[in-house]
């Protein structure tokens, strides 16, 4: 017997999935694991891995999120693996430096929609501006999965509802990629970048129906310093599916 096909209200929908972004984005209480303890090196699976100090691999379940965007990737460059005479070949990101006494921004690396993830532990000393981590291409390798798909974002916590997303850079280039998901069908009606004053200043989409990614390009050289705002629209309500705060310094992009 066929069960009645049960179709939410887009607000139900929305509210759904913000409630759980809002639970995995929660850090975990004090002194709890950020992941399993060490197992096997060679198993892929998502694991504390004391070498270079990082949780990385495969998870092995994750929550069922109601249909809803999310900002998958804000970052520069393209990953570059290379190769090290004691680590094999590696990879590596940089993130900007916070301000003294600030926490470090939480930085996570995924691909296939978040069935890998690495989650560096603690990043390097910052320097000219950055702080930087290198991890091995060990579990992507056995796991087949191309350096260019990895998506990162770091997200630095501030007090209130004033979070911001700082971008990730792999490698030296002009331009940000941003990259947002989908974990169903969702229909927008526009993908927006505002500046001060809610000025448009980046016009990513107009009306579509995002399936699993929506990638956009954000040439900025010539913009100021500071914050910008991303939002992505309901073409059912008109109201935001996804509104986020971009961190944003010129001096970040490759003249």
């Amino acid at each position: 017997m066929s069960l009645p096909y049960f179709n939410p209200h887009p607000i139900a929908r929305v509210l759904a999935f913000g409630l759980l972004m809002v639970t995995l984005a929660t850090p975990a209480p004090a002194g709890s694991p950020p992941c399993s303890t060490q197992g096997n090196p060679r198993s892929t699976a998502y694991q504390f891995r004391p070498q270079m100090d990082r949780c990385e691999g495969i998870r092995a379940s994750r929550p069922i999120a109601a249909i809803g965007l999310r900002l998958a990737s804000y970052s520069i460059g393209l990953p570059q693996p290379q190769r090290r005479a004691e680590q094999g070949e590696v990879l590596g990101l940089q993130v900007p430096a916070a301000a003294a006494g600030q926490d470090d921004p939480a930085v996570t690396v995924q691909a296939r929609g978040g069935d890998y993830q690495m989650t560096p532990l603690r990043l390097g000393s910052a320097r000219t501006g950055w702080r930087s981590f290198e991890w091995g291409a060990g579990v992507i390798r056995r796991e087949g999965i191309n350096p260019s798909k990895l998506r990162s974002t770091a997200l630095l916590r501030q007090p209130g509802d004033a979070d911001q997303w700082l971008p990730v850079k792999f490698a030296p280039a002009a331009a940000y990629n941003l990259v947002i998901t989908s974990n169903g069908a969702q229909p927008v009606a526009s993908v927006r970048i505002l500046g001060p004053g809610n000025r448009l200043v980046r016009e990513c989409s107009g009306p579509t129906r995002v399936e699993t990614e929506l990638p956009c390009r954000w040439e900025a050289r010539d913009r100021p310093a500071g914050t910008y705002r991303l939002i992505a629209r309901s073409a059912e309500s008109g109201s935001p599916l996804l509104n986020v705060s971009l961190r944003h310094d010129p001096s970040w992009l490759k003249p």
